[in-house]
């Protein structure tokens, strides 16, 4: 699922093995650190501690939920290249995952890996190039619109939003302003293009609508169940609230997937609200295990099987003509 941005990796001598330069993992594990022991004030045995209580009940639950958001997000990705079909769609947003995180120049190569897929399947670059510039429009509208969701929730609630909220609130509205009103420029992508984005907007944007709700609900469902399986009971709002805050994160370029950013903004809001800091660390840790890391090896497995198969019908073909 597109639950992260398209980071590039890039490897070479003195950078982390995974692809990313030193500096840019150090980033992550360092908010995360300030999250952790900074603004929680928790030790990470107490977090370990807490992460132990965690059922195979509720990480079976966490893991439905998860698969849940991936299918609904993949009805997104079909709808924004029509003919693409959900199925497929999964499979693009879990290999782009898996190799964007951990090959170098990962966002390049896993655009790359999809256009080649998407060319196989018989798709043409004005549709993959539609698709991109919707699939990347649609994940950052959602992110910006969700806080303006959460201060909603906590007015209606509880009825009090602190002043930085207000900020951030108003700061998403503004951005979003700002998007609608440079959206004509879409227009220099090219006549074919932009054509071809009108055209599937003006059929497909309910599904899209829908189906981005969804993707939305399907993660503060997931952040709202990680923090249950610590023991930790936080009120509807303040979870919407919490899940606005890491998506935001994520927007931040400066870590792969928001790591750290992310954290350290959803810890800081759920413990001045006044919850447990031990289990709000261990639920949120467990929430971003899911939306980030999962997503490598399941994506990794379902690429290796699509290269397999690949690589067995182009086998039999060759035979068959050869015979």
């Amino acid at each position: 699922m597109r639950w992260s941005s398209h980071p590039a990796r890039q490897c070479a001598a003195g950078l982390a093995c995974s692809g990313r330069p030193l500096w840019w993992w150090e980033s992550g594990w360092a908010g995360l650190w300030t999250a952790t022991h900074g603004v929680a004030g928790v030790a990470w045995s107490d977090v370990g501690q807490a992460l132990s209580q965690v059922t195979v009940w509720h990480l079976v639950l966490l893991a439905g939920i998860w698969f849940a958001g991936l299918g609904i997000y993949s009805s997104v990705l079909a709808a924004a290249m029509p003919g693409l079909g959900a199925r497929r769609g999964l499979l693009l947003n879990l290999s782009e995952s898996a190799v964007a995180n951990v090959v170098p120049l990962g966002g390049a190569v896993a655009t790359a890996l999809n256009w080649r897929m998407v060319r196989i399947w018989g798709h043409s670059n004005s549709a993959f190039a539609t698709y991109c510039v919707l699939t990347n429009a649609l994940d950052v509208v959602t992110k910006l619109v969700l806080p303006l969701v959460g201060v909603a929730a906590l007015v209606a609630l509880s009825g009090h939003v602190p002043t930085v909220l207000w900020v951030v609130a108003g700061s998403c509205a503004a951005a979003l302003l700002c998007l609608t009103v440079a959206s004509p420029l879409l227009r220099r992508l090219g006549n074919r293009t932009w054509a071809r984005i009108r055209a599937v907007l003006a059929v497909q944007w309910p599904r899209l609508l829908r189906a981005s709700a969804g993707y939305v609900a399907a993660q503060v469902v997931l952040l709202y169940v990680s923090l249950r399986s610590v023991g930790l009971v936080a009120p509807v709002a303040i979870v919407v609230m919490a899940a606005a805050i890491e998506r935001l994160g994520t927007l931040v370029p400066l870590t792969p997937g928001g790591t750290g950013v992310a954290e350290l903004g959803t810890i800081a809001w759920l413990a001045a609200a006044g919850l447990d800091p031990v289990k709000v660390v261990a639920g949120v840790l467990l929430y971003r295990a899911f939306l980030i890391a999962l997503e490598v090896p399941v994506g990794g497995i379902l690429l290796a099987v699509w290269v397999a198969l690949r690589r067995t019908s182009a086998h039999g073909t060759r035979t068959g003509v050869a015979t």
